[in-house]
């Protein structure tokens, strides 16, 4: 038998056909599965490929369920709209008011956070809580709950002041969400149903958890299977990524962003409207735009990746969904407009497995930490200690990377031709392990 390895090509997908686009994400290893969806010309079509699992090998479809991740930042912002066209709460307010008095937001020179701030990523909140070590680190957001957010708000000093800057945060939209439970006192999954899944007819949308489908895609990390995230009605987090949907029920929130006529359209006009810089980019309540006028979200959990964006000139909606932790954001930003290049994917050749087998074994990087190379038919996997076994790609008969972090393994020969010791290069730093056995 002869293992693969993957070097890059120039990619010719600009002339492909949507399934050809969707179908090479699969063969070259990018997701199990992925489904499509696409609003144009007031008519929309699915196209999917691959498996929603890899034991079962059930098709993914346009009714396959996916984690959506961080596009549920835009629900949480679209009910905090909703609530404030009802004026029962003000973007220019500050959040403290919709708070309980034992939960204390910071201030910094003066200035408060506001609801616009948090919507926006622009409160100084960090990206996550400090406080924030889940029992399980697979399943990591269903016991953050109330006490711990109240903790570490009344004790966490801003380092730069509201409004200034953009930072993304799941803290902070987090934070939105957990006010809009608290403006007509429901949990997040009841007040999501209510608000947004009810009136657009998305019966197939809910959160992680809190409801037993069938057509449930299982996630993955390369090809290691992920433990779907779950949130309850304590969990104060849920509104910056715990939604599950499908492709059918997302492309009707998209089309109903740019539905005048719709009953939330009032509400969705006020999120798309640009309201500071983000990064290179603008930011509206949620969505970021991009150009002027395409206006998207991306998303991510364990083992599930996630696009969605519209572009109100053209009248044209993507979702994209996979269950994989490699994003497709390029296709989704390619299909929406076609003029924008897509990332170069990988072509596979063949290389002899005994190559591979002189690689295998433990290198010792510090005392306390090593790496094991594996082989299986597969190939090569990497497993640090206490950490989940990862597989590794050659883009070069030494040169390794992974697909799930940013990071690259070179492998070192000595004199004899015999592997002697790793290069782990990762965040910018290199380091070396030598091989024990």
């Amino acid at each position: 038998m002869r293992i693969i390895l993957f070097l890059f090509v120039c990619s010719t997908l600009s002339a492909q056909t949507v399934e050809e686009k969707i179908k090479a994400r699969v063969t070259f290893g990018e997701t199990p599965g992925i489904v499509v969806g696409i609003y144009e010309n007031g008519k929309t079509q699915y196209y999917s490929y691959g498996v929603a699992n890899l034991e079962s090998k059930e098709p993914v479809t346009s009714i396959t369920l996916f984690e959506i991740g961080s596009i549920t930042k835009t629900f949480t912002t679209s009910m905090a709209a909703m609530l404030s066209l009802e004026q029962k709460i003000s973007f220019d307010a500050t959040a403290q008011k919709y708070l309980p008095s034992k939960m204390v937001l910071p201030e910094r020179n003066g200035k408060a956070i506001t609801i616009e701030h948090l919507a926006t990523a622009h409160s100084g909140l960090p990206r996550m809580p400090l406080n924030f070590q889940p029992k399980d680190p697979m399943n990591p957001y269903i016991d953050y709950q109330e006490a711990e957010l109240s903790y570490f708000l009344s004790n966490y000093e801003l380092t730069r002041d509201p409004g200034s800057e953009y930072e993304y945060s799941n803290l902070g939209m987090g934070l939105l969400g957990y006010i809009v439970t608290r403006i007509d006192e429901k949990s997040y999954s009841d007040a999501l149903q209510q608000m947004i899944c009810k009136p657009l007819g998305m019966n197939k949308t809910f959160i992680g958890g809190q409801r037993k489908e069938k057509h449930l895609a299982s996630g993955y990390a390369d090809k290691l299977a992920m433990k779907a995230w779950t949130w309850d009605d304590q969990s104060v987090l849920t509104g910056a990524g715990g939604i599950v949907s499908n492709a059918e029920d997302m492309m009707k929130f998209l089309v109903a962003q740019l539905d005048k006529t719709n009953p939330l359209a009032k509400a969705f006009t006020l999120t798309h409207q640009s309201r500071a810089n983000a990064g290179g980019m603008k930011i509206g309540y949620g969505w970021h735009i991009r150009y002027e006028n395409l206006i998207w979200h991306n998303g991510g959990t364990g083992g599930f990746r996630s696009f969605a964006g519209f572009d109100k000139t053209k009248n044209k909606a993507v979702i994209i969904l996979t269950n994989s932790t490699t994003g497709a954001d390029d296709l989704g930003f390619h299909l929406l407009n076609d003029q924008l290049s897509l990332k170069e994917l990988k072509q596979i050749v063949a290389v002899d497995e005994s190559i591979l087998k002189t690689y295998v074994g433990v290198y010792e990087i510090a005392p306390t930490f090593s790496i094991a190379v594996t082989q299986s038919a597969d190939g090569l996997s990497i497993q640090a200690n206490g950490q989940p076994k990862l597989s590794i790609y050659a883009e070069s008969e030494s040169k390794f990377y992974l697909k799930v972090v940013p990071a690259k393994i070179e492998f070192i020969r000595n004199a004899n031709d015999q592997v002697e010791k790793l290069i782990l290069f990762q965040n910018g730093a290199q380091m070396e392990g030598k091989k024990i056995n």
